[in-house]
């Protein structure tokens, strides 16, 4: 009897011993596991402004607290595609050197298609048959910018409401130095003849390639423009000039298949403008060393004319599209100063910051000036010194109104590029949605979205 009560005794101590050495066993186990959570979990955020659930989000430099909010599970979330990024507003259109550039209206042609597969089975086979449908669709009046490679003479469109630029020709007429972009397919063209001594003038007219070419060829037809220099109206299709040495006048289509002589005058430097279906302009050749003057002429030849401005050094003139306005610089006390006269107020507006008329651009609808600011004006004999080259310019654009003179700054280049640029040759879309302008400096062709 006793030594049964011992083996029970026995048996229970060893029952004992194992559920201890279980629970130690298991005790360990948790534990090691729980400090092993511990050492993978992330270091705390030992800041004492921190509140709980709260992280830090660096930006420019600063560090800001956003709210957190605490979730009673994780739930990895689902890869999305990231936004895409916002159309730049300033893009550089053209990297080489352009001889002209414009923007031209016209259709654009979109082909869709449709792929459809009908199956026919029969007990002994199946048949798929594909079927390609084309859809043609017109967009009319899109907007383009047409541009001409200096190098190659190739002509290049851009779809305004985009980026990309495309090749339109496989003509190549180098060594053109001024184009003049009039319609899809019509361009009048200007640059040195082979002596380098005379300007030579050529209309040219693309062509398709071949019926199914996408490319364009052309046709060239020499047209004799004795003038330095040519001032073109899209509206009228036609161009205004003044016969080289002489104050001749004259108004012509750009093929010279109609010509009317518009004035003759004694002076034989003038800058021709035209300005709209009857108005031309025509001011003295600039220099900040002898008086300048500016002069209506009547676009029909009736001799209606009128003297508009003038007793004006370093005086350079752009009239405004309705003719009622004209935006001026001269040079006052030697420093250069920009101003707006009224024609039919007669009085100046003398604007707070100064450039040349040719780095300016009217809106179609007369209402706003745009133009390139310099951010430094050197004292020196202005225009001469720019167009000589002697001196240069890092500009901002900014938009003027012309009846109050208040600016408004539309481009700070300065403070998106890294080189300087020299804006002139700008030009507004008729709709105000785009402007386009050339670096003196490179010659390249600039678009921002207004």
């Amino acid at each position: 009897m006793q030594s049964n009560q011992g083996i029970l005794k026995k048996l229970i101590l060893v029952l004992i011993l194992i559920v201890i050495g279980v629970g130690v066993y298991f005790g360990l186990k948790f534990y090691n596991a729980s400090k092993q959570t511990e050492i993978n979990r992330p270091s705390a955020n030992k800041n004492d402004d921190r509140t709980p659930f709260q992280t830090r989000t660096a930006t420019s430099g600063e560090v800001i607290i956003t709210e957190e909010t605490v979730k009673a599970e994780v739930i990895n979330p689902t890869p999305t595609t990231s936004a895409p990024l916002p159309k730049p507003r300033l893009v550089q259109l053209w990297k080489e050197p352009v001889s002209g550039f414009g923007f031209i209206p016209k259709d654009k042609e979109i082909i869709s298609t449709t792929t459809a597969t009908t199956t026919i089975r029969t007990a002994t086979s199946t048949t798929a048959t594909t079927t390609i449908s084309f859809k043609r669709t017109i967009l009319k009046n899109q907007l383009y910018i047409y541009l001409w490679d200096r190098a190659t003479g190739n002509v290049h469109q851009n779809l305004a409401s985009t980026t990309e630029v495309e090749r339109l020709s496989i003509y190549t007429l180098p060594r053109i130095e001024e184009a003049h972009f009039i319609d899809p397919t019509t361009v009048l063209v200007r640059g040195l003849d082979d002596t380098n001594e005379n300007t030579k003038t050529t209309y040219v007219q693309l062509v398709k390639d071949s019926a199914t070419s996408t490319l364009f060829t052309a046709t060239e037809k020499d047209v004799a423009v004795n003038s330095k220099f040519i001032s073109v109206l899209l509206d009228t299709k036609k161009m205004f000039y003044f016969i080289q040495k002489t104050g001749q006048g004259v108004v012509a289509n750009f093929d010279l298949s109609s010509f009317l002589r518009v004035i003759n005058t004694s002076l034989t430097e003038l800058i021709p403008q035209y300005v709209n279906k009857t108005t031309l302009a025509a001011t003295t050749k600039p220099s900040a060393y002898f008086e300048g003057y500016l002069f209506f002429i009547n676009s029909g030849g009736t001799g209606d004319n009128q003297y508009i401005l003038g007793d004006k050094y370093g005086f350079t003139t752009l009239v405004s599209p309705d003719g009622k306005k004209v935006l001026y610089s001269e040079i006052q006390e030697d420093l250069l100063q920009t101003s707006v006269y009224d024609i039919q107020t007669k009085t100046i507006t003398a604007l707070t910051q100064s450039t040349l008329s040719e780095k300016c651009a009217w809106s179609a609808d007369s209402k706003k000036i745009y133009c390139a600011i310099p951010q430094k004006l050197s004292v020196a004999p202005y225009p001469d010194a720019w167009y000589q080259g002697s001196t240069s310019f890092s500009d901002n654009i900014w938009s003027v109104d012309p009846n109050t003179g208040e600016f408004d700054v539309i481009v700070a280049l300065q403070d998106q590029l890294t080189d300087p640029v020299d804006a002139y040759n700008l030009k507004i879309s008729s709709d105000n949605k785009y402007l386009i302008f050339q670096d003196k400096y490179s010659l390249t062709l600039w678009k921002y979205d207004l």
